[in-house]
């Protein structure tokens, strides 16, 4: 991609100014940089007491800045802090503590230690730091910190946790409008088309729609007031791809949005992002208003002939308000109720013009493939699904993040090298969300052909990774619980569907199962996946129905009253082993309902099981593993 020099050579005057501030900041003359990642995941881990304390020293004006950055997506790690000194050096320190402090400072004063230090590397060009693989690693104390960067492909998710998200300077010196002052002042809007057309690009939000296919459209309208919209209305649980992304480089998804804007010929263009971010909120607002000072919004934009008005809109964080129909309903002021389709939003959308909506992560691909070009941008995935994907790798791992892989790239590099799981351990993956699937684990390339294939959806992009101890039917009862309440009511087969389907799975968990009712669950489930008008009811049953196909063998374990997983309540009892107790009265003491009772005689301790709330309190606590969970008669 080139040196610093290379992405700002044709920049306008101010924004040249601007990258020379951002260098300043980036890589201080003589001068160490603590930046401590400040993002949700770096927040919730008591990131922010780290910041004040380092900040609040006296001794460091002019000497050290302390810096906030997003998330570098090693969430586990966090508090996360990387101290930067003049030489081009990084020293990394993972789960910082208060007792970590002095190791931080002494690294700043000069000193590295010897402990805590989680890894070194250096920048392979003294000055240049575009992406974390501008990094080179020279000493590793902490090998799975490495592990999980060694097999990812960060490009949309390239400056994250580097920069100051609320410094635009600092993006424009990494090269940030770069690719919009080539569109603008070397690109007519229909090669922009062209570009993403031949990309490959596809949807990152769900369905992985061709993304210059739905440009085209909107771009062919005969109606000239077109309008662009950033889907930021990211619910699914587990994932939060688009959070993380607003929160640590904002800019890069608006960017993408002017790009996006300046194709279609439009001239308004919205961000809806739900009002439970309100860091990101937060951060997209000062970059608008940073992107609107300099020039990049508004009126002639960089003094060409494009002009370009953003607004934000904040959504009141219904699941169904990112359908993109139940979305344009809610910027008219009304309620969030999707309508059928087509006309498609390309053609006629909101208030009736012609309205692209792309996901936050499919924006932020705009401005490296205007940059490197459409071969470059196929270089990685596979020939239907080209290029990166981020994936919010959660469960039961050790290492949870924000990662970016490309398309194709293994489950089992995803789980085992990345998320350093062991491979006896998972059972199955929840993929695309609540309204995703479950599957079982196996070595299958995850592309959007794939995932498909298999049953569940791509989603936004949430993969949580469930070991054996996890019970699928009372998972999938769960999703279907959360799907039937965040339905609009609008479909009766939706409405009413969803909740009688979490009636009969709750039965199932319970033990009170009979012989048709695992036939009544399939039916129920495609009957709902198949009438319902939106993608909610159509994929809601999705979890259901590909635990079904994978592990149906769960489900029947459950209706002859056993819970393989010996999750469900209602199915497992808890017994002492009086061979092996030690009379330490551990469980006697620390059950809540009393179910734990002391008798006279052989049988010194038993478990009233009517009394038993199954809290797992007398298992987790007994010293000695006295206690042992059974189900089934």
């Amino acid at each position: 991609m080139g040196g610093m020099s290379d992405f700002n050579s044709d920049l306008p005057g101010e924004l040249l100014c601007l990258a020379e501030t951002g260098k300043r900041t980036l890589f201080p003359t003589g001068g160490v940089r603590i930046s401590i990642g400040m993002a949700t995941c770096g927040r919730a881990a008591g990131a922010l007491p780290i910041s004040r304390s380092l900040a609040a020293r006296q001794d460091w004006d002019g000497i050290v800045y302390v810096v906030n950055t997003g998330c570098l997506g090693a969430c586990y790690a966090e508090p996360l802090v990387d101290v930067r000194t003049p030489d081009g050096k990084h020293y990394f320190f993972g789960d910082v503590e208060s007792s970590s402090l002095w190791h931080i400072i002494r690294t700043a004063q000069g000193s590295p230690p010897s402990s805590y230090l989680w890894a070194v590397a250096r920048e392979r060009r003294v000055g240049v730091l575009r992406s974390f693989h501008d990094l080179e690693f020279v000493k590793v104390n902490n090998q799975g910190f490495i592990e999980f960067f060694n097999s990812q492909v960060r490009r949309v998710s390239s400056r994250c946790g580097l920069i100051d998200p609320e410094n635009m300077a600092e993006y424009v010196a990494t090269g940030g409008y770069s690719a919009l002052a080539r569109a603008l002042f070397q690109l007519q809007p229909a090669d922009v088309i062209a570009t993403i057309t031949e990309s490959g690009l596809r949807g990152r939000g769900g369905a992985g729609f061709p993304t210059g296919l739905k440009w085209q459209r909107a771009a062919q309208s005969s109606n000239p007031l077109r309008i662009v919209i950033a889907n930021a209305d990211e619910g699914d649980p587990g994932a939060y791809m688009d959070r993380a992304l607003l929160e640590s480089d904002p800019h890069s998804v608006l960017e993408g949005l002017i790009l996006a804007s300046y194709a279609v010929g439009a001239t308004q263009a919205y961000v809806f992002i739900r009002h439970e971010y309100p860091l990101a909120v937060q951060a997209l607002r000062r970059a608008i208003a940073e992107a609107r000072q300099a020039g990049l919004l508004g009126q002639r934009i960089m003094g060409s002939e494009y002009s370009l008005e953003v607004a934000l809109v904040e959504s009141a964080g219904a699941f169904v308000c990112g359908e993109e129909t139940s979305m344009l309903q809610v910027i008219e002021g009304k309620r969030g109720v999707p309508y059928p389709r087509p006309p498609y939003p390309s053609t006629r959308g909101l208030w009736d013009c012609p309205t692209v909506i792309n996901n936050v992560e499919t924006l932020a691909n705009i401005p490296w493939i205007v940059l490197n070009g459409a071969e470059a941008f196929r270089e990685v995935g596979t020939e239907q699904s080209p290029g990166t994907k981020i994936f919010c790798l959660t469960g039961d791992i050790k290492r949870t993040g924000f990662i970016e892989v490309a398309l194709g790239t293994s489950s089992k590099v995803l789980v085992e090298k990345i998320g350093g799981a062991s491979p006896s351990s998972v059972k199955a993956l929840q993929i695309g969300g609540p309204s995703g699937g479950i599957i079982s684990y196996s070595d299958f390339g995850i592309d959007f052909e794939s995932v498909t294939f298999s049953g569940a959806i791509m989603g936004s992009g949430g993969l949580v990774v469930l070991n054996n101890d996890r019970c699928l039917v009372d998972l999938s009862k769960h999703l279907v619980d959360f799907m039937a309440k965040e339905s609009c009511g609008r479909c009766a087969v939706c409405r009413d569907g969803l909740p009688e389907l979490a009636a009969l799975l709750n039965t199932l968990a319970a033990g009170r199962g009979n012989e048709g009712i695992l036939t009544a669950i399939e039916e129920l489930s495609k009957a709902i996946a198949g009438l319902s008008l939106c993608g909610l009811g159509k994929t809601a049953v999705n979890p259901v129905l590909t635990s079904l196909k994978y592990f149906r063998s769960e489900y029947e374990a459950h209706l002859s009253g056993r819970c393989p997983a010996l999750s469900c309540k209602a199915l497992i009892k808890f017994e002492i082993n009086l061979a092996r107790c030690k009379d330490c009265r551990c469980c006697y003491l620390v059950c809540p309902s009393s179910a734990v009772m002391m008798r006279q005689g052989k049988d010194l301790y038993v478990v009233d099981h009517q009394l038993c709330i199954k809290c797992w309190a007398c298992y987790e606590t007994c010293p000695f593993g006295c206690i042992k969970v059974t189900t089934g008669s």
